[in-house]
């Protein structure tokens, strides 16, 4: 069974320590190092190469961000991802485009995180289900406008970018499953969208295509750190 390496970077030793509980509970993730500062972070990236690397979006006083696109030129294989302690919908929008391959909270209960660092790892861009959703939505000024999409259509846009099944949707619009599907082929058509993961990162604006935000997970109690 593959085991997969992760560097932690943080100033607190309090995240240090929660992680490293929660890696090795999983028995599929090893903290293999837990640095304080982006320099070190640098160093151990080059030497290890880790298949994930978790970071602040301030780490003493450098950007986090910024260090995740590093991350994406000088170790292609590792997965950088922002662990934050502040649910901030444009810092996500912000990691994203930087490179992040995530955005997660530091709130997530441990099962949680786990759950999305298997998605991160099968090469989707994840979005902690509990970040605000508002900026996520589709608006006048998107790159969606100009596409001429009718206002159920646009409804229906906005729950798949909640992350909806057509179920779903179909229950909250109080509409059929079939007039699900019919509008969302029309959205594909529209926009020339390959898929429901096309359109959504056409919404974000970013040209990405796979972008997804988690949603539907369980309550739980705890969290990370």
């Amino acid at each position: 069974m593959q085991e997969y390496r992760v560097v932690v970077v943080d100033e607190s030793k309090l995240t240090h320590i929660a992680l490293n509980a929660v890696f090795a509970k999983s028995g599929r993730f090893r903290l293999i190092a837990a640095v304080s500062t982006a320099h070190e972070a640098r160093s151990v990236v080059l030497a290890h190469k880790p298949d994930l690397v978790l970071c602040e979006a301030d780490v003493a006083g450098e950007s986090g961000l910024e260090l995740c696109g590093w991350i994406r030129l000088a170790s292609p294989a590792t997965m950088p991802v922002l662990l934050s302690g502040v649910n901030d919908d444009s810092l996500a929008a912000s990691a994203i485009s930087c490179g992040a391959a995530g955005y997660l909270l530091k709130i997530s209960p441990p099962e949680d995180l786990i759950f999305y660092l298997y998605g991160v790892l099968a090469g989707q861009q994840i979005i902690d289900d509990r970040v605000t959703a508002r900026s996520w939505r589709p608006s006048e000024e998107n790159s969606l406008a100009r596409y001429g999409l009718s206002t159920r259509e646009r409804e229906v846009l906005d729950e798949v970018l909640l992350g909806h099944d057509n179920r779903s949707i179909a229950l909250r619009l109080r509409i059929s499953i079939d007039t699900v599907k019919s509008h969302i082929k029309a959205i594909l058509r529209k926009t020339g969208a390959r898929d429901r993961v096309h359109v959504i990162a056409m919404a974000l604006g970013r040209g990405r295509t796979d972008v997804l935000i988690p949603t539907g997970r369980r309550q739980s109690r705890g969290s990370v750190a």
